[in-house]
């Protein structure tokens, strides 16, 4: 009888948790943006080739030291492939699947052997002394009830990561510029 009070318990604890995640969103969108000091051409083209992304991507060395990046047959523009494989971060590429010129750039991401998939975009705008970039990532978890707990935190932690990349291409960029 304990047991069968035991089995009874724990159903219904997975039943209100699956409930109670109901109310929680089960999309998000993570958008942050910055202004650049440089045409949005030459932001656009900085951004526009996986190989610069090494020189501001938090994914680096320094949260990896085994971290080792390669690349597909291109590394810019629509179909570009950035592979990396580290012993902390695991293996997975990055691929531009839209490539609009000075206006936007949408990438996936794919780690783990497929299991972690994600997309993202790069928007642009501006004129020839200044430009804004937005970073974009947005996503439906769907009916899982852990995810669905767990985006609060996902955009915290998304959104540092945003400031602290776009901060880093800001000051690449402007300090590449005359």
């Amino acid at each position: 009888m304990k047991l069968f009070k035991l089995f009874i318990s724990l159903f219904l604890i997975a039943i209100l948790t699956f409930v109670v995640s109901l109310f929680f969103p089960r999309s998000y969108r993570i958008e942050r943006s910055i202004k650049v000091n440089v045409p949005v051409d030459k932001a656009y083209s900085f951004m526009q080739d996986f190989r610069n992304w090494e020189q501001w991507s938090l994914w680096n060395k320094s949260m990896d030291s085994t971290l080792y990046y390669f690349y597909g047959r291109t590394s810019a523009g629509q179909g570009g492939r950035q592979y990396f494989y580290g012993n902390a971060l695991g293996s997975g590429r990055f691929l531009f699947d839209t490539c609009i010129t000075n206006q936007q750039l949408k990438y996936s991401l794919y780690m783990h052997g497929g299991e972690v998939n994600t997309q993202g975009e790069f928007q642009f705008s501006g004129n020839t002394t200044e430009a804004t970039i937005t970073w974009i990532n947005a996503g439906d978890v769907g009916y899982n009830p852990l995810y669905r707990f767990m985006i609060p935190s996902k955009i915290s932690s998304t959104e540092k990561v945003f400031d602290d990349g776009l901060g880093r291409i800001k000051n690449i960029l402007e300090s590449k510029n005359p």
